[in-house]
Formats: structure tokens, C-alpha cells, sequence
């Protein structure tokens, strides 16, 4: 696609994002902590109610965001792109939340029952279909579009995918699994706001991460500098990001590991783990990063044109300063989930908004080209903070 072919696709996703986390309630993390806790204590009926709630609640704001895209992305793709159809490719791609609806459910399930095994099948599968299918609708069209309907074809494998893994899984493991039709049952009587409080406030949280962390500087680079600069961030992101796959999967752990043993008020062991899970983590996954960036050059000169080399590096080099802060807070999530503190977890994230947006925007003003990936690192950076709060 070349630089700017890619920009438009990486920028059409970024649209999406932008709607998707800004309805997002976030019950996709609380689920997995009630889950965890219900199947400690061996409550099934509980744990089929929350995996009800989770399907009801997603299917609700997955039709919510699939209507707003279709009014409000084309008109965005037009104001900052001068490109009506990138925000119609963003618009397709709302559908995605509705489709997966199957691999949302199965996956909060698997985490919260402790199944590793049948959620790394199910991602890892999930994962390679899209890179196959993408890439095959890229070269097939030689246009963003491709890869678009590529995203769109995946998300249907992986419906299909989810709902089989979790067939095979309901025997499996300690816990059992509700059937799909107790999950209908459940979701008749369980109403969406008696969970959606707390899903609220993670998601305010989480919503917020992943705005100033991936949707946000996309976007912007991709206006202020053009839209193949979008796609520089956007590979080095996604390498220096490769180490973070560690990080990402002893976070999703904890939860509800965590959750298993605040339900069973284990306070040594719970203090334990979260330490030994953020200094560990952190620790190897700062030497991992500092490694990667001696191979970066060498691997973009190999799969991508000359003039990707130095944009791209000099994008890497800053975004391991934001990711190193970021790995040693793995914890920091689940710890406020499972000791119920997520107005603490607000008011210290309110506070760092405050102090680092506008820092962020006098970067971008002064520095057009990097401004935005200093500001990351600078956002990035206040999870210390918190760690700071929670170890005290």
C-alpha cells in the first residue's frame, strides 16, 4: 500500500477507536473480576449472571456505536482529512464489536475461570486469520479497502472460532461454564445498570489509556504532519510494543489471579503477588525493550522501503522511554478493581490528565513531527504515580 496507503488504513482504525472508546463502558475488565471471585467462592449461578451482563450490555453499545459511527465518521474523515471515505472505512468497521460479540463472552470466560490454555488458542487463532486475511485483501485491491473488508472477514472467523473453543471448554477445568441457553435465561433477568457502575469507571480509565495512548496520537500525527507520518508511528508502536506482549499477558493474569484471592482475603499472598508480578515483569521487560532497539533499524530496512528507516527509529527511541514506566505497572489495574478502589484510581488518573495534557499539546505545537510520541511518554509516565499510592 506505501506509506500513505497505510496511513489511510491505520487512520480509518484509529476513527473507529475514537467512537468505539468513547461510548465503551468498560465491562469487559469489571466482568472478568466478578467472574474470578464468583468461581472462587464455586458460585456458578453468579458467574453465569455476570457473563449474561457482559453479553447484554456489549451487544447493546455495539448496536449504540455502529449507529453514531455511521453519522458522525464520515463527517470527521472529511474535516481532518479532507477524505469522506476514510471515515466511511472507519463507519465498516463498527460493525466489529457486533461480530465478535461471541469472542468477547468467551473470552472474559476463559480469563475469569483461569482457562490460559483455550483463551491463547482462541487469540493466537483470532490473530493470525486477521493478519492472513488483511494482507491478502490488501494485495488483492492494492487499496486500503482490502484490508478493511480483510478486518471485517476475520472478525466473522472469529465468531465462529469463539463459539466453537467455547463449546469444547464448558467441560474443561474446575470451574464449569454456563450453556448458551442459560446465558439467554440469565440475560432476561439481569438488567444492564446493575453492573455497568463499576464497568463505568474502569472504563473511564481504561478509555482514557488507550485515547491518549494509541487512538489519539494517530490521529493527530496524521493531521498535523501527514498521513504517511501516521503510519511511521504507527510501526514503530506496534515493535516496540512486541516486548509489551509479556507485560500485556502477566496483566490480564492478575486480574484474576488477584481477584481469587481477595475473595478469599489471602492479604500475604495477595501483597506477595502483586510485587513480585510489577518488579519482575517490569524488570525484564525494560531489557527486553533496550535490546529491541539495537535490532529495529535492521528489521525495517528488511521489510519496508529506505525512507521508513529514520522516521522510524527515531519514533522507537522515544516510545521505549514511554513504554519502560508502563511495564512495571501490570498490577496497578487489577489491585484497584479487586480492593474496590476505583475512585482513587480516577482521581490520581484526573489529576495526571491535568497536569500532562497540557504539556502535551505545547510538545505538539513546538515539536510538529515528535511533539506527539514525547507526549506519550510523558502520559505514559504518571502510572508511577500510582504505583507510588499503591505500594504506600
Amino acid at each position: 500500500l506505501g506509506a500513505e496507503g497505510q496511513g489511510i488504513y491505520v487512520s480509518a482504525i484509529a476513527l473507529q477507536a475514537l467512537v468505539f472508546f468513547l461510548i465503551n463502558v468498560g465491562v469487559m475488565q469489571a466482568t472478568v473480576g466478578q467472574i474470578a471471585a464468583a468461581a472462587a467462592r464455586q458460585n456458578e449461578y453468579k458467574s453465569s449472571g455476570w457473563i449474561a451482563f457482559l453479553a447484554k450490555t456489549v451487544a447493546a453499545f455495539g448496536l449504540l456505536i455502529f449507529v453514531a459511527g455511521w453519522f458522525l465518521l464520515p463527517y470527521i474523515g472529511e474535516l481532518f482529512y479532507d477524505d469522506r471515505q476514510v471515515g466511511v472505512w472507519a463507519w465498516w468497521l463498527c460493525a466489529v464489536p457486533l461480530i465478535e460479540l461471541p469472542k468477547v463472552v468467551a473470552s472474559a470466560a476463559f480469563l475469569g475461570t483461569r482457562r490460559m490454555v483455550a483463551l491463547g488458542q482462541l487469540e493466537t487463532t483470532c490473530d493470525l486469520v486477521r493478519l492472513f486475511l488483511v494482507v491478502c485483501g490488501a494485495v488483492a485491491t492494492g487499496s486500503p479497502e482490502g484490508a478493511i473488508v480483510g478486518v471485517l472477514l476475520s472478525s466473522c472467523v472469529s465468531a465462529v472460532l469463539s463459539a466453537g473453543l467455547y463449546r469444547r471448554a464448558r467441560s474443561d477445568g474446575e470451574y464449569p461454564l454456563p450453556g448458551a441457553r442459560a446465558i439467554l435465561q440469565r440475560a432476561r433477568d439481569i438488567k444492564i445498570r446493575q453492573g455497568i457502575r463499576q464497568g463505568l469507571r474502569v472504563a473511564l480509565i481504561k478509555n482514557g489509556q488507550s485515547l491518549f495512548g494509541n487512538i489519539f496520537p494517530r490521529l493527530i500525527i496524521g493531521a498535523v504532519t501527514g498521513l504517511e507520518w501516521a503510519a511511521y508511528f504507527h510501526i514503530a508502536q506496534r515493535l516496540v510494543t512486541v516486548p509489551m506482549m509479556l507485560a500485556d499477558a502477566v496483566r490480564r493474569t492478575a486480574l484474576p489471579a488477584l481477584g481469587e484471592l481477595a475473595g478469599q482475603k489471602d492479604l500475604p499472598k495477595f501483597r506477595s503477588l502483586f510485587f513480585r508480578t510489577a518488579f519482575i515483569t517490569g524488570g525484564l521487560t525494560s531489557l527486553v525493550l533496550f535490546g529491541l532497539l539495537s535490532v529495529i533499524p535492521w528489521l525495517v530496512q528488511l521489510l519496508f522501503p529506505e525512507d521508513y528507516g529514520l522516521p522510524v527509529f527515531t519514533y522507537a527511541q522515544i516510545l521505549v522511554l514511554a513504554y519502560i514506566p508502563f511495564s512495571f505497572a501490570v498490577a496497578n489495574e487489577a489491585f484497584y478493581i479487586v480492593t474496590n478502589k476505583l475512585k482513587v484510581l480516577l482521581w490520581i488518573t484526573l489529576v495526571g490528565a491535568i497536569v500532562t495534557i497540557p504539556t502535551n499539546i505545547w510538545l505538539i505545537k513546538v515539536i510538529p513531527y515528535t511533539g506527539t510520541a514525547w507526549g506519550l511518554a510523558l502520559y505514559q509516565s504518571w502510572v508511577l504515580v500510582h504505583l507510588v499510592y499503591i505500594s504506600y
